[in-house]
């Protein structure tokens, strides 16, 4: 079997007469699509429904989601099993650290107090690293921006609640006088 017919992991049994068979890798991404639409399902299924003169109201849009996953988890399940996945690079490591670091830090950050700007601030900025943006510091820069105005529109334009750390309470002192 030659590097090309394994794709980065081995993942794909041949058959008896040489051929390619089944993508192991790509029958486990559909089970993972599978089962994320089933947990936003049984999430869904849990919200109070508020129905208007539509007949439906927002909680539709979980169901939505899953409906589109679970038929995406159908077509990566068809491409597995005729073996039409593209080849895969090989796996490298470092992008893959930065995203979970984004994601731990965000969630730290969340946990200490600091606030929906500068957690979700971080988590771009790791997140931008990891796929090859530099530097650092300038990403998080940008993602504080971004992250300040999205708080913003979601608390004084929506009305939403959102994580409050110093800078969250310093934007809301502003829009109270």
């Amino acid at each position: 079997m030659s590097s090309d017919e394994e794709g980065a992991g081995g993942s794909r049994l041949h058959s008896d007469d040489g051929t390619t068979g089944r993508d192991l890798a790509g029958l486990g991404i559909a089970l993972a699509l599978f089962a994320l639409a089933a947990l936003i399902w049984w999430d869904a299924s849990g919200y109070p429904v508020r129905r208007s003169y539509a007949q439906f109201g927002p909680e539709i849009f979980p169901y939505i989601v899953a409906a589109g996953l679970a038929v995406f988890g159908l077509l990566t399940v068809r491409l597995a099993l005729l073996s039409e996945f593209p080849p895969r690079e090989e796996m490298s490591w470092p992008p893959v650290l930065w995203i979970v670091s984004a994601i731990a830090a965000e969630i730290l950050l969340l946990r200490i107090g600091a606030g929906f700007i500068l957690a979700s601030g971080t988590l771009f900025g790791f997140a931008a690293r990891g796929m090859g943006r530099r530097p650092v510091w300038l990403t998080i820069l940008v993602g504080i921006v971004v992250s300040a105005l999205l708080y913003t529109l979601f608390r004084h334009g929506l009305g939403l609640s959102l994580r409050a750390g110093p800078p969250e309470r310093l934007i809301d002192g502003l829009f109270r006088r």
